[in-house]
């Protein structure tokens, strides 16, 4: 059962924020926004990008306080996710247990916290692709938000792809969800992430999308050639096989961190609420160096959502290939438990929550 908002605090207030209705949330003190927890709308919404021209709405500056909503959060997971019951159980037998304890749950709650403070939920999606296939973004906060809020001008989406034919179609996804959605803002960035210090290019190895490109690129599933990106190009080689010489680009990218492309993009990187990550194998190099880089644990995500799908696969078939004394997966989860993050499986994924 999803315990309401009110029944997690000693004492609830009904709010009415308006063009949302009144709904029941939890109290909280009042702390007067600081620069620190502050984005410069003027500078990281720039009219000169269709998506933040479809709507006279952009979003607030003040963006939700981490140190308050983790404080809202600890309540969240006493209530949905009781660590005996739904801690790395598999997905299947928690949706029995605890079928509230899920990214979704999750993310619906902390929206509509942003909501109540008229504040902004921060958000960062590294591997965005279209923004819309097998996307859970996309499924949280697209597909499900006319049941739950009467629009989006709360939530500050920043979306990475790598991909120059993703990140076109990546554009259109986004203006369509302000036409569609009255989303506010969001701030797309066409690079890769990387921690390689000094490098502003990475080699990044795609599959050809070119209207020329051979047959037997054409022929491959859809997933093959729009989901697999990687700075791995190892990788690739192993995927793609025979098939490789004729079908695979390697591009040299714009790459950097992603405090660094943040900051480049005029959006704080200390106040990320939730990270989201798809980069087909490649969460056991960027999730450790992300937390590393971030330093503080008082500026790292609440929420951290990653697949785990290949990085298993590539644990069972080339254990060794990377170099690491752990596995890839253990490498990820390592780094996460060290920083406070509790763990739960979500099927080909899994949803880390810092308390």
């Amino acid at each position: 059962m999803v315990v309401s908002f009110s029944s997690i605090v000693q004492h609830n207030t009904v709010i009415t924020n308006s063009g949302h209705g009144a709904c029941d949330f939890p109290a909280v003190p009042s702390n007067p926004t600081t620069e620190k927890f502050s984005v410069d709308i003027g500078k990281a919404c720039p009219n000169s990008l269709k998506i933040n021209t479809v709507t006279d709405y952009l979003p607030p500056a003040a963006l939700m306080d981490l140190a308050e909503a983790r404080s809202l959060l600890k309540y969240w997971l006493e209530f949905n996710c009781p660590n005996s019951l739904c801690q790395m159980q598999p997905r299947a037998e928690r949706i029995r247990t605890c079928r509230s304890c899920t990214f979704d749950s999750i993310a619906h709650y902390l929206l509509r916290h942003a909501i109540v403070r008229n504040e902004t939920l921060l958000t960062v999606q590294v591997g965005a692709m279209d923004g819309r296939s097998n996307d859970p973004m996309y499924a949280i906060f697209v597909k499900q938000q006319s049941d739950l809020f009467s629009n989006l001008h709360h939530w500050l989406p920043v979306i990475i792809e790598p991909v120059p034919q993703n990140y076109e179609h990546l554009l259109d996804t986004y203006t369509g969800i302000a036409e569609t959605h009255a989303l506010g803002c969001a701030v797309p960035i066409n690079a890769a992430v990387s921690y390689d210090v000094g490098k502003s290019e990475c080699p990044f190895c795609r599959v050809n999308l070119a209207e020329d490109s051979p047959r037997v690129c054409k022929d491959l599933p859809d997933w093959m050639r729009l989901q697999i990106g990687s700075l791995d190009c190892e990788h690739s080689k192993r995927l793609f096989r025979n098939v490789f010489d004729q079908c695979i680009i390697q591009d040299p990218l714009p790459c950097s961190s992603i405090s660094n492309l943040l900051k480049e993009r005029f959006v704080p990187h200390n106040n990320v609420v939730i990270l989201q990550v798809d980069i087909e194998g490649y969460e056991f190099i960027l999730v450790p160096n992300f937390l590393q880089d971030v330093g503080e644990n008082s500026a790292l995500p609440l929420v951290i959502h990653f697949e785990t799908k290949v990085l298993l696969e590539l644990d069972r078939t080339q254990p060794s290939a990377h170099g690491g004394n752990k596995s890839r997966l253990g490498t990820v989860t390592e780094a996460l438990t060290s920083k406070g993050y509790v763990l739960y499986d979500d099927w080909e994924d899994m949803l880390a929550i810092r308390i």
